[in-house]
Formats: structure tokens, C-alpha cells, sequence
């Protein structure tokens, strides 16, 4: 993924990552500063915690403003924001939860925004799609496959299982034979780290 404010000009640097972010977009995320000073705030707080890249994963759902806010405040502190979303994905006892980082340039193009379409897609007659326990109308396979389909678009991608041993899990709410069929899979295997 392409990064603009040139973190790396001299070679390789450590960075401190945070793959898992929420925003007040999502339901969960509780701010109680003033309206005005999220976005302020927000920033100060990755830099405080030293958090030199990070992927804005909110529970299905994608706020493109929001995240071009908090993307340029960012740039200035030479914070690389990635867009991404944790997708609820309709496997295991109790939904898979998969944080999905999208590659800006390729996903967000001229007037069109192709996360969105993707997430229209994926909850097409599910209401409620912001809860983080509401499922998507996709399997973990069903997921897979649709997700080649925009990198045969020229979109990249990459997934991370989120909390895997927790409720929502890949590694919790699925067993051992079914972890691996699943990641014996090829699409499997070329989307998620």
C-alpha cells in the first residue's frame, strides 16, 4: 500500500501498528469530548500511544468522511491511516469477525467508493448491519471468493482474523477439522496474514 508522507525515505524504521481501530462512526465506540474536537482528539491519542500506522476497522461499516478527516489530520503527524472494516461473517457459532484493510487508492476512486458497494452487497436485506454481532450474508469461502472478485478488479486487500480466541473468533468459533479446510483454502491463504 502506498504511503505518501515518506515514513520510510531513509530505509527501514520501527513503526508501532494498531490493526483494530473504531471511530464514533461505530455503534460501540464511545466519545464523550466535545463533537468538534473527535477528530483533534482522536489523532492526539495514536500519537500519544506512539501508533505510527493504523487501520480504522469499524463494526461493519465504513464512514468515507469520517475517515478522510481523520486520514489528513493524521498525515500531518505522519500517522499512516489505513480504511478497513470488521466484518460480522456468517460462520461458527456465533459470526467470525475479519478486519478487512482496503488499499485507499484502488478501493476509493473518483466519486466511487467500492467499500461501500462491497458492504451494500454483504448485508443486502440484513437490517441492522451495524451491530457487530449482526452476520453478513457471507460464508468465510462465500467471502473469500467475492473479495478475489475486486482483486481481479485491481482492488487490493488483506484480512486479519480478529481476536481469535475470543467470542467472534476464527480459532474460538470454529474447530479444529473445519480450521483446516478453511485454511487449506487458496483464497485463504492469498487474503489472510
Amino acid at each position: 500500500m502506498r504511503n505518501k508522507n515518506q515514513i520510510f525515505k531513509n530505509g527501514s524504521v520501527w513503526l508501532k501498528a494498531d490493526f483494530h481501530l473504531h471511530t464514533k462512526a461505530d455503534k460501540e465506540f464511545k466519545y464523550e469530548g466535545e463533537e468538534n474536537d473527535f477528530i483533534k482528539d482522536y489523532i492526539k491519542q495514536l500519537r500519544n500511544n506512539d501508533v505510527g500506522i493504523g487501520i480504522i476497522t469499524n463494526h461493519n461499516k465504513f464512514d468515507l468522511d469520517e475517515y478522510k478527516a481523520l486520514r489528513k489530520k493524521a498525515q500531518k503527524e505522519s500517522i499512516n491511516l489505513i480504511p478497513g472494516v470488521e466484518l460480522s461473517v456468517n460462520d461458527g457459532s456465533n459470526s467470525i469477525h475479519c478486519l478487512i484493510t482496503f488499499e485507499y487508492e484502488s478501493w476509493i476512486r473518483n466519486d466511487d467508493n467500492f467499500i461501500e458497494q462491497f458492504l451494500n452487497s454483504a448485508f443486502e436485506g440484513v437490517a441492522n448491519r451495524e451491530n457487530e454481532n449482526t452476520r453478513c450474508n457471507y460464508s468465510l469461502s462465500g467471502l473469500f471468493k467475492k473479495l478475489e472478485e475486486h482483486r481481479k478488479a485491481g482492488r487490493d486487500l488483506f484480512i486479519i482474523m480478529a481476536h481469535i480466541e475470543q467470542k467472534s473468533g476464527f480459532c474460538n468459533e470454529l474447530d479444529g477439522g473445519r480450521i483446516k479446510q478453511i485454511a487449506s483454502d487458496e483464497n485463504f491463504k492469498r487474503n489472510v496474514l
